[in-house]
């Protein structure tokens, strides 16, 4: 006889350790005592979490930035993060990539975002820096004349935005690929490279 033979008692004993890996595996894990309840995170469109910026006054103002979905900002009252770009539509569906975020040390109200999805030149958008006065519930949107890359390597990096904690009418970003670091007032006017 040529061939594989599979004896009786090999055969029951592949089933039997088969079936004690199941009853092993199958038991679910308890809980630590830490204290923490851990529940996923509705993140609507996906992809990874880079960033998650703190206000420096403010105790408990948390945003997290989002490679291709978004930003949020945690709501101590609801317990849940809050979908902060939900009204990003398909004309701008390059800014539900944040780049970075940036929140204001002197006026918490005040939060900003570098976004842009892609760099390839198969992307015809460039970048846009938003800027809410109220903590994101509506943004204003500056056009960028280069592109940005919020699901491009590096987007892991750190954060690229910062508001002049000294003066906060001014906002600094810093990018890759040559193009510099730019200043300007947070209004939204064109800075300086």
């Amino acid at each position: 006889m040529t061939g594989a033979h599979i004896s009786r008692r090999g055969l029951l004993a592949a089933g039997a350790a088969g079936a004690a890996a199941q009853a092993l595996i199958s038991e679910p894990a308890k809980a630590g005592s830490s204290g923490y309840t851990w529940r996923n995170v509705e993140i609507v469109g996906g992809g990874f979490v880079p960033g998650i910026v703190f206000n420096q006054t403010e105790p408990g103002l948390v945003y997290a930035r989002t490679d291709i979905g978004g930003a949020y900002r945690w709501s101590r009252a609801k317990k849940r993060w809050v979908p902060l770009l939900d009204w990003v539509g398909w004309d701008q569906w390059g800014y539900t990539g944040v780049v970075s975020l940036a929140t204001d040390p002197v006026d918490p109200d005040r939060v900003y975002a570098a976004v842009g999805t892609y760099t390839n030149d198969w992307d015809p958008n460039n970048g846009a820096i938003l800027r809410s006065r109220d903590r994101g519930a509506t943004w204003r949107a500056s056009p960028l004349p280069f592109k940005l890359g919020g699901n491009m390597p590096g987007r892991g990096m750190g954060e690229r935005l910062a508001v002049d904690p000294h003066r906060n009418n001014v906002l600094y970003l810093g990018v890759r690929g040559g193009t510099g670091c730019g200043g300007a007032p947070t209004s939204g006017r064109p800075g300086n490279r």
